[in-house]
């Protein structure tokens, strides 16, 4: 018919079905095209492995039926982190702890050598 496209153009909705690794059919929602008839739909996947996705338009007055399908796959997903890991010490702490060791064996030194001097009297 060649008509002029209208300024607002509504899309049509169109079914979304899986067959997912385990090879079970099923639908997992609905998009709405927009004028030039793309989709995009949100969607986490269950379980690791090959999807095939199947998307269907029912058809309307204008449009006959009409369906498309693709594939994708999905990987494991990795091991959650079990918690936060304790931060490095920085250097300036490893200084101080070296220092403070070094300075209590001094003290224990010196202690010793003024108790040996205070026996040999």
């Amino acid at each position: 018919m060649q008509q002029p496209c209208p300024a607002e153009v509504t899309g049509v909705t169109v079914k979304i079905d899986v067959i997912d690794a385990n090879n079970n059919y099923r639908n997992i929602g609905t998009a709405t095209s927009d004028g030039y008839g793309a989709y995009s739909f949100m969607w986490t996947p269950d379980i690791p492995g090959k999807y095939t996705v199947i998307a269907t338009f029912e058809g309307s007055e204008s449009y006959y039926r009409s369906y498309a399908e693709t594939s994708f796959g999905v990987d494991q997903a990795p091991e959650p982190n079990l918690g936060p890991t304790a931060p490095p010490a920085s250097q300036t702490e490893m200084y101080i702890t070296g220092f403070g060791i070094a300075i209590i064996v001094a003290i224990a030194i010196v202690g010793a050598l003024i108790l040996l001097a205070l026996r040999k009297r």
